[in-house]
């Protein structure tokens, strides 16, 4: 995963922001800082970006080097289980929080949301609860992450159901779940001036006919991609004024490095039954 808190053990000479025994949750796109797009301030664009976990050994060692920049401490929050799990959770809802933005998300929008994992179901809260969306629909083909989302949309549907049924006009689509064909199946559905944010990887493509529909509505289509630029510090803003419940995506935890092991050989596991699982490595 990307995501995750440690407690510090210790920090280097000039880090000024955090200090040793502190709890942090950390940003995971490490950021070059000296080219051309991070001299605009639009670090999620990074041209020479890593992300921590992938491309750097960071998260599931018992002792790791983390960059200091990356860092936020959440020492309170790490005092209760409740807390702990928010402050595991920012990430995604970071990601989430950028894709609202880039969606223009104004009050009064109608949005779809494709996807209902951790990502689109923060989505789906951030649209409600902060950009005061008037009418939130998550289209999910899995029944356990249907249930999850359920009180944070206005309805649910699985792709089936969605395709065969819905018929208002939208003016903001989030396609989080990869199954690219989505966007070209829904476009129609976008009002005036209406957006298309792509989130989820897939590899696929995009096949649009509606290209007269795009032209003469104003419709955009954008890429999303990051949490950086502020992200952090926002989510946890809302986490603790009560605006966003992060910890409620949270289904499952495990302890030690075997089960966590277990559970990555059992994705499907992840899939049907779950939303959020978070590994425990101080224990077990």
């Amino acid at each position: 995963g990307h995501e995750g808190v440690a407690r510090v053990i210790e920090v280097g000479s000039h880090v000024r922001h955090v200090k040793p025994n502190a709890v942090v949750t950390f940003e995971s796109i490490i950021v070059c800082h000296y080219c051309d797009v991070c001299r605009r301030g639009q670090f999620n664009q990074c041209r020479r970006a890593r992300l921590l976990g992938l491309e750097k050994d960071g998260l599931f060692g018992t002792v790791v080097d983390v960059p200091s920049m990356l860092t936020h401490d959440v020492t309170e929050l790490a005092a209760t289980d409740r807390g702990l799990r928010a402050a595991s959770c920012v990430e995604p809802a970071g990601v989430a929080y950028v894709a609202c933005q880039n969606a223009r998300l104004s009050a009064g929008d109608e949005v779809v949301i494709f996807g209902a994992g951790p990502i689109g179901i923060f989505s789906a809260m951030l649209c409600k609860s902060v950009f005061a969306a008037a009418r939130v629909y998550v289209v999910e083909p899995v029944e356990f992450r249907r249930q999850s989302v359920r009180p944070w949309c206005d309805a649910v549907y699985s792709p089936e159901e969605f395709f065969s049924d819905f018929s208002r006009s939208v003016d903001v689509i989030i396609e989080g779940s990869g199954a690219m064909d989505n966007v070209s199946r829904s476009f129609r559905l976008l009002n005036a001036n209406g957006r298309v944010v792509l989130l989820a990887r897939s590899g696929t493509g995009i096949t649009l006919d509606a290209v007269d529909h795009m032209i003469t509505n104003a419709i955009s289509m954008v890429g999303s991609r990051g949490h950086l630029c502020g992200a952090f510090t926002t989510i946890l803003n809302l986490y603790q004024t009560g605006r966003l419940p992060l910890e409620t995506i949270v289904t499952d935890v495990v302890q030690g490095v075997d089960q966590l092991g277990a559970l990555l050989r059992a994705p499907d596991r992840i899939l049907e039954n779950n939303c959020k699982v978070l590994a425990r490595l101080d224990q077990g």
